[in-house]
């Protein structure tokens, strides 16, 4: 039964006052109201349930503790919400009273910290006027006829668009709850607000209109979920460039107008769909597939034929996707066309009898034609293949459906697909971490495949709660980053510290010709010893300068002509201590330590006798570093992740050596961390790798594959000389989506060229 008083319900017949009619809308409004506040908490308590979960920290996980100040806050969030409908209401009753009126608002300045929130208030109440700006006008006219003025301002109606946003903005005053915990609480607000204000807001018009009191807007119905696709312009695009969320998506033909989008993607799309006019003629057969609107007595698919068509189809995996899938030149498009025609007989149309209309063919052609693209060139392993083949079908019914698929970098499918591809590519499931991130990918496509209709709103909770586990993951491979980092940074270190000890021993023995066993001590333990200094006290310590003093000392006592031979052991034996601290730096000690001290008194007192000197113990080669591209015959981190790179790249005599053009240098030198570069394998594909890290010390570019683990460090001459070998790609950094349907573009050109 209703809460509202309806004309002649009165004793003695009386129609209802206003104060009633307020009355009865503050009581339906606000059980209605705490219906979707109480989905709010249930949904985002499950979203933080299940990151908890995952996160595998049971007892200390942030998203746990999140969890309980959310249950926590809960009861005081509810009454806050309560109370400012109240309020609105009690304000809204006292207007609809003879004579009342309210005093002017004051003004107040907000603090910094609530930026953010009211920022989220306004995005909200942004969406909620997007998707019911026609019911909400006629609402507002009706209460301003209510209470006797010409318009109703925002703030003084309870239930505009304003007002609702502010409702919950409202009942957080106050309440210590994080801050990325209370904008998910204003997301899933938004989400569930939307998809439910549509029948109170019905409701309430129906009511004031049977009380008499008639809106001077026209009035328009609420937008059905057709099975249609009407000629309608999209939502506007708000701040961010696309603010609609995918709820507000009401399934434009493909045909729309596409009048708000941004227009570089306009021209791009349109520009597009040229080429393909002009491609399609001469490319494809004409039988199926290619056959035009109300050619030969065949009539095109309705919309809802089409739907039914492909609604069977999208369970399982088309024939045509998987032939192309196996057989790489044919084209999945005329596959797929061909397919769609001949499920008509499932849903009892004669397949020779219809056609796929233009616009149809159209987004049919080019999500065929970006999935060709993608099987093709982009890094998938053969269960992501299979994965995102599954995609094809619910893709073609998003694009049929609604043509900003293709306009829109925003548009919620698109993000999805950007999304997915981010969590499978390059991926082979090496760890757990990329495991559960398949795991993952999987789960996504699956409820995609079980859950789209025709309401393009699943796309957009999908792809929010991936996005949310790749941050997560993203926050572990920004850690293996970071230690990938650190560790070449050590190793630059130590290269710089060897490079300082080898130059002092060479401006120390320049000119001095050192006896072997000598040589060996310095250029082995000396320079190891000097090293250490340099990485753990730097050069201008006093053991620096110690150690400096050592080697000055030892050179001194290779003998000059008229030195007597019995005069080397007293000064050697002199320096037995800090020899002896040079040897214990390298580990030895003890009775290797004298038989070095030995070793070095021989050879000079041989020196000083004339003798033939003895040569010295050959000395264990130390291992080479890592280049920083592979080495014929060597394996390195950049091999076992693309295999060796073909050519080669043999760095033998420096950098100067290569000869690179000075605009790839310095292309390569405009890099910015976090770009990502393509690079070949042995298996003729370029494979993803990121620049994580550019060196302080060397200024050589440190990159990482998915995974945060090391796979390149070179200098910007090194990687013209590998872009200039065809082995180093620099596309343009746009998310997978925008990359295919350029390629798409590129391809059609060739094509038609």
């Amino acid at each position: 039964m209703s809460d509202f008083p309806l004309p002649g319900s009165e004793r003695a017949g009386t129609p209802p006052t206003a104060r009633d009619l307020v009355a009865g809308m503050h009581r339906r409004s606000t059980e209605h109201l705490q219906s979707v506040l109480a989905r709010v908490f249930a949904r985002a308590d499950d979203w933080l349930f299940d990151l908890a979960k995952k996160d595998g920290v049971p007892d200390g996980s942030p998203y746990l503790f999140a969890m309980r100040a959310l249950r926590t806050s809960r009861a005081p969030i509810e009454r806050g919400f309560r109370e400012h409908l109240d309020q609105g209401f009690a304000k809204l009753g006292r207007q609809a009273a003879p004579g009342a009126t309210d005093g002017a608002p004051e003004l107040s300045l907000l603090e910094e910290s609530e930026l953010e929130q009211q920022l989220a208030t306004n995005l909200t109440a942004e969406a909620i006027t997007r998707i019911h700006g026609a019911q909400l006008d006629e609402l507002s006219a009706r209460l301003a006829r209510m209470v006797g003025v010409a318009k109703l301002e925002a703030d003084a109606n309870p239930l505009s668009a304003h007002s609702l946003a502010a409702a919950i903005s409202d009942a957080h005053r106050g309440v210590d709850l994080p801050a990325d915990v209370r904008m998910v609480l204003f997301k899933y607000y938004e989400r569930e607000l939307i998809h439910d204000l549509r029948d109170l807001l019905a409701d309430l018009n129906a009511r004031l209109e049977a009380a008499g009191f008639r809106a001077d807007v026209a009035a328009a119905k609420p937008a059905p979920r057709p099975a249609a696709r009407p000629e309608m312009a999209p939502p506007p695009a708000t701040a961010d460039g696309y603010a609609p969320a995918a709820s507000a998506y009401p399934n434009a033909g493909f045909a729309a107008d596409p009048g708000a989008g941004a227009a570089e993607d306009r021209v791009v799309f349109d520009a597009l769909r040229q080429l393909l006019h002009a491609w399609r003629p001469a490319n494809q057969s004409q039988p199926q597939g290619g056959r035009q609107t109300g050619r030969g007595g065949q009539r095109p698919l309705q919309a809802a034929e089409m739907m039914s068509v492909l609604s069977l189809m999208q369970s399982q995996v088309p024939e045509s996707v998987n032939e192309a899938l196996e057989r790489p030149e044919v084209s999945l498009a005329a596959l797929l066309k061909n397919e769609l025609l001949r499920g008509a007989g499932q849903i009892g149309l004669p397949p020779e009898q219809v056609s796929i209309s233009q616009d149809d063919e159209d987004a049919v052609d080019l999500v065929g034609m970006l999935f060709d693209v993608m099987f093709d060139e982009r890094d998938f392993e053969q269960a992501a293949r299979k994965m995102i083949s599954r995609l094809v079908v619910p893709f073609v019914k998003a694009a049929v459906m609604d043509r900003r698929l293709f306009l829109y970098k925003t548009h919620p499918a698109r993000r999805l697909l950007n999304s997915l591809a981010e969590a499978v590519e390059g991926n082979r499931g090496e760890g757990p971490q990329e495991r559960e991130l398949l795991q993952k990918a999987e789960s996504t496509v699956d409820r995609l495949i079980a859950e789209f209709n025709e309401d393009l709103a699943i796309f957009e909770t999908l792809e929010q709660e991936l996005r949310q586990f790749l941050e997560q993951h993203r926050r572990r491979v920004e850690l293996a980053e970071r230690r990938a980092a650190e560790a070449q940074r050590g190793q630059e270190r130590l290269e710089q510290a060897r490079d300082l000890a080898k130059v002092e021993l060479e401006q120390r023995t320049r000119g001095l010709d050192p006896t072997p066993a000598m040589r060996d001590f310095l250029e082995r333990n000396w320079t190891h010893h000097l090293s250490m200094i340099a990485l753990r006290e730097g050069p201008d310590s006093g053991s620096w300068q110690s150690a400096l003093t050592v080697a000055d000392r030892l050179l001194a006592l290779l003998p000059k002509p008229g030195d007597g031979a019995g005069q080397v052991a007293p000064a050697l034996n002199a320096m037995r201590e800090p020899i002896e601290t040079v040897l214990a730096s390298s580990g030895i000690i003890g009775e290797a330590a004298q038989d070095v001290m030995r070793g070095l008194a021989d050879s000079l007192e041989r020196r000083a006798r004339g003798l033939a000197p003895v040569p010295a113990p050959a000395a264990a080669a130390a291992p080479a570093e890592d280049n920083v591209v592979p080495l014929p015959g060597r394996r390195s981190p950049v091999n076992d992740l693309l295999g060796d790179l073909k050519p080669r790249l043999e760095v033998v005599g420096g950098k100067a050596n290569l000869d690179v053009s000075d605009s790839d240098v310095e292309q390569m030198r405009q890099l910015k961390v976090g770009t990502w570069i393509h690079i070949a394998g042995d298996d003729g594909k370029h494979h993803p790798v990121k620049l994580s890290w550019v060196s302080p010390i060397s200024s050589r570019l440190m990159f990482t594959n998915r995974r945060g683990v090391r796979v390149l460090v070179a200098s910007v001459e090194e990687l013209a000389a590998m872009k200039q070998a065809g082995n180093l790609l620099v596309r343009e950094q746009e998310q997978v989506f925008d990359q295919v349907l350029h390629r798409v573009m590129g391809k059609l050109r060739e094509d038609l060229a």
